[in-house]
């Protein structure tokens, strides 16, 4: 019973996030896919990334090499488990989590220099955060 209600909450917020995000065009059966042309993988949905992030991406990979994204959209619950802030960009398409290979201070001045990066931040996990609203760390 636990699983089922599990797997219909799980259901109910991948509903809501795709109504919420836009267009779904190029989604690779439930939305997560490999981007080899670019070097840029998804561990998590890449259809919920924002226009002007994925081009951030695409400028690290030129940099830095492979990108791995590990976290895009989450849903209020996924958010809460994750520990993630109550006002989460993730929780509407405007946050992405990665891992490059680099220096932390090489790619969070390159992160700093991008005009469509608002929050940026690497974690001591050696992820880095990207978000789309007003510039800031923490």
């Amino acid at each position: 019973m636990r699983q089922r209600l599990i797997t219909w909450i799980a259901i109910i917020g991948l509903t809501a996030s795709l109504a919420g995000c836009g267009s779904v065009a190029g989604v690779t059966g439930m939305g997560w896919a490999t981007a080899s042309h670019n070097s840029i993988e998804y561990d998590d949905s890449s259809w919920c990334v924002p226009r002007k992030l994925k081009k951030v991406l695409n400028r690290v990979t030129v940099r830095y090499g492979k990108v791995t994204v590990h976290s895009t959209k989450r849903w209020w619950l996924e958010n809460w488990w994750k520990g993630g802030a109550r006002k989460s960009y993730h929780l509407n398409c405007r946050a992405v989590d990665f891992s490059v290979a680099g220096s932390p201070s090489s790619v969070i001045a390159f992160l700093k220099a991008q005009p469509e990066v608002g929050g940026y931040k690497h974690y001591s996990s050696g992820h880095y955060h990207i978000d789309t609203g007003p510039r800031r760390t923490w």
